[in-house]
């Protein structure tokens, strides 16, 4: 019995729906990997000297693109991500003990690039797996810039938990509490893509950045 050309399609669409290959193509966005803003210097050196002695970090020495801003978070997040990209983009290369975050958004910024090759990789979703998301700060944000971000999030939302004795306090770099500040606007504004721009500043990320007692 001869199968018609629609047929065949439609079988073939129902299989890779099955197989997981659809998932794949579901999946197939530009992402990036970087290190959570709570991430102390001591996890961040960790990372950086592991990734960097799987892939080339010349972009992030003295005198190259992406030495500035010249921190941790910065650095270690530039080589995460290039590990991440070289390793194939499984969520696997960018969990680095729990300190990475899988970003939707660029965190690219003048002329520090960084690489990406397509979507996450995976032949099928984990159960723990959700559709939710939040909103950080890039890595490479200006500490004048996360300031405007907390005072216009903190003039919408309630930013108690990041003051002096509260549960997000620790760590006290304006990187950490203003992505506290940016998330909790992103997620009282419906979610929104352009509620975590924050005049480009904002990363959308597909894990929980809570830690600790301190909960995004």
């Amino acid at each position: 019995m001869s199968i018609s050309v629609s047929t065949l399609c439609m079988l073939l669409m129902l299989s890779c729906f099955n197989s997981g290959a659809y998932l794949k193509v579901a999946d197939a966005q530009r992402t990036w990997c970087i290190a959570n803003p709570s991430t102390s210097n001591t996890e961040l050196i960790a990372n950086l000297d592991y990734a960097c002695s799987h892939v080339g970090c010349s972009l992030i020495q003295q005198g190259s693109s992406c030495f500035y801003p010249n921190n941790y978070l910065h650095h270690a997040s530039f080589a995460m991500n290039l590990y991440y990209q070289r390793s194939g983009r499984h969520r696997s290369d960018c969990n680095f003990s729990n300190s990475g975050l899988i970003s939707f958004s660029d965190p690219s910024f003048r002329s520090c690039n960084y690489e990406t090759g397509g979507g996450i990789v995976e032949s099928h979703r984990s159960e723990n797996q959700t559709s939710e998301t939040w909103c950080v700060a890039k890595p490479a944000t200006e500490n004048s810039m996360l300031q405007e971000n907390i005072n216009f999030a903190c003039n919408h939302v309630d930013c108690t938990p990041i003051q002096d004795g509260g549960p997000c306090y620790n760590p006290t770099t304006l990187v950490n509490h203003a992505s506290f500040a940016m998330n909790l606007y992103y997620q009282t504004t419906q979610r929104t893509n352009t509620s975590c721009d924050f005049k480009g500043s904002g990363l959308i990320v597909n894990r929980n950045p809570s830690y600790g007692n301190c909960t995004f």
